[in-house]
């Protein structure tokens, strides 16, 4: 699959669009990476970087010119025990036959603030809608932990695996790296969600993309690009703000909004698992924002 690459860093366009095949890619690595000093510099300017994204013009690095998502990505930012995740990690490829890849993140490597922080790569067997991959990042949560591997033990970032047109760390060094000893026995994960386009209209006079009707899966996808479009977080000490700049969003883009499905979509894509009590703060100002 021909996917987005970014060579030097996180700044910029893309670079080229190129096929990843991850074992050949992993066989041209060191055994082990040069010490890294500077994470965040790496990580900036040095480190190589994909979106296994087909584009639909150019080498624009942006949500818009995202066609379609062929694979899942999740970073594992939690990692009490190393041995224990790639037992694990083996146990599910064993498991499942499915074509699964696991490296080191550069923050691990570095000895970083994410202490044996790792990453699992999911190539599709479809390519999907981009709109699908909140649904599609749920199924695998779910098919993972129905094999014995819970994600959530080792401290998934759900929302950033949400988060369409993101950049995804390369690996680094073969040690660390887990590809497929069997790859030609394995099969792709085939996304059981579908999408289907049931008349979506843009609203003229805003600089987002803005869908008419308040459904869950409209208000996932509004407020994912919302969040990645413009940085927000919610940290503690700035999520009552940001917050009510997120709802404020929403406002503008939808009419009849149900708080039961907000607050839905803020779980899909990882906001209300950040909220103290997500229902007190998100009817509170939805009241006043949403109902005024």
């Amino acid at each position: 699959m021909a996917y987005a690459f970014k060579v030097s860093g996180q700044f910029g366009d893309y670079d080229v669009v190129d096929d990843l095949d991850v074992i050949e890619y992993v066989e041209s690595l060191p055994q082990v990476h040069a010490p890294i000093a500077d994470i965040d510099d790496f990580k900036e300017r040095q480190a190589q970087y994909f979106t296994p994204s087909n584009l639909k013009a150019g080498l624009t690095r942006s949500r818009d010119n995202i066609i379609d998502i062929q694979g899942i990505v999740f970073d594992l930012d939690q990692v009490p025990s190393l041995d224990e995740l790639q037992h694990e990690f083996y146990s599910l490829m064993t498991k499942t036959k499915l074509e699964l890849y696991m490296w080191l993140t550069p923050s691990a490597i570095a000895s970083g603030n994410h202490s044996n922080g790792s990453r699992l790569f999911i190539p599709l067997a479809e390519p999907i809608n981009p709109r699908l991959l909140g649904q599609a990042v749920d199924e695998l949560l779910i098919a993972f932990a129905k094999a014995d591997f819970n994600l959530l033990n080792y401290g998934v970032d759900i929302t950033t695996s949400k988060t369409v047109s993101r950049l995804m760390g390369l690996p680094l060094q073969k040690t660390g790296t887990i590809v497929p000893w069997d790859l030609p026995e394995r099969f792709r994960y085939k996304v059981k969600a579908e999408y289907h386009d049931s008349g979506f209209v843009a609203l003229g006079g805003g600089d987002m993309e803005e869908f008419n009707a308040p459904t869950v899966d409209n208000l996932t996808s509004f407020i994912s690009g919302y969040v990645e479009k413009h940085g927000i977080t919610f940290h503690p000490g700035e999520r009552d703000n940001n917050l009510t700049r997120l709802i404020g969003g929403v406002a503008k883009a939808f009419s009849g909004v149900a708080d039961d499905d907000l607050i839905e979509a803020l779980n899909n894509v990882g906001i209300a698992q950040q909220l103290d009590n997500p229902v007190r703060d998100v009817t509170n100002k939805t009241r006043r924002l949403l109902k005024g």
